[in-house]
């Protein structure tokens, strides 16, 4: 496999009864001027079986521990200003056309930078092309995506772009993955964390990328409105020269 990085220049009764035949004798008894009184007979109380009790089903499948919760959104509102600065966990409200075939869909898309966090740079050591990754330092950078729509059976939506930032600001590099890859590819899941499952009631997903530092921590991420295979930046994008940023 070979990885390679991007942006170089810039996830089971039975009742039971008795019977018997027994012979009485007969007796004789003093006629009496009297006729006993027979009491009226006690009523018996019959005895009912309990009612089986239901049983309950138990389970003994263990938690688990992620890397990262899913936050919730909110509702949501306008789309976000470009240039606006969020923390961790506060979602971006975004419009993105995406193409299924021959058809266009538009629609909201919540995003936000969940966390992120070191890796160890010996992730490297299998790569064939493990030379190209040297004095870089791997960040685990995790995501969430809610989509306001649905995609047509057979597709899936596409996540919003997001490009990790270094302290200073600058742009900084990212993994990307795949059978054929170039700098403009997008970004695979390399991070190697257990992540909550997609969320179909939600259309919610949890997900990471691999972002690369170089020379100074990486501490952030930005959305600027553009895909990463981009080779321009679309006219009428308010959000190339102010991207909404996490840090």
């Amino acid at each position: 496999m070979t990885i390679s990085t991007a942006a170089l220049a810039a996830v089971l009764l039975a009742s039971c009864g008795t019977s018997g035949n027994g012979a009485s004798e007969e007796t004789t008894t003093p006629e009496s001027s009297e006729t006993a009184e027979t009491p009226d007979a006690e009523p018996t109380e019959t005895e009912s079986e309990p009612e089986p009790e239901e049983e309950t089903s138990s389970s003994t499948a263990l938690s688990t521990n992620y890397a990262a919760e899913a936050v919730d959104f909110g509702e949501p509102g306008a789309t976000t200003d470009p240039g606006t600065q969020l923390a961790f966990g506060q979602p971006a409200w975004v419009n993105q056309t995406e193409n299924f075939g021959e058809e266009e869909t538009t629609g909201g898309v919540g995003v936000s930078i969940l966390a992120i966090q070191e890796l160890d740079a010996s992730m490297f050591d299998d790569y064939e092309n493990a030379e190209e990754f040297a004095g870089l330092q791997p960040y685990a950078i995790i995501y969430q995506v809610q989509w306001l729509y649905d995609a047509p059976e057979g597709y899936k939506p596409t996540s919003p772009a997001l490009f990790p930032i270094h302290e200073d600001g600058s742009d900084a590099q990212y993994l990307v993955s795949g059978m054929f890859t170039t700098m403009f590819s997008s970004p695979g899941d390399s991070c190697g964390l257990q992540l909550p499952p997609y969320d179909e009631a939600t259309r919610t997903l949890v997900t990471c990328m691999v972002g690369l530092g170089s020379g100074q921590p990486l501490v952030g991420a930005m959305f600027n409105g553009e895909s990463y295979g981009a080779f321009f930046a679309t006219d009428g994008n308010p959000y190339v020269g102010s991207p909404i940023v996490w840090r």
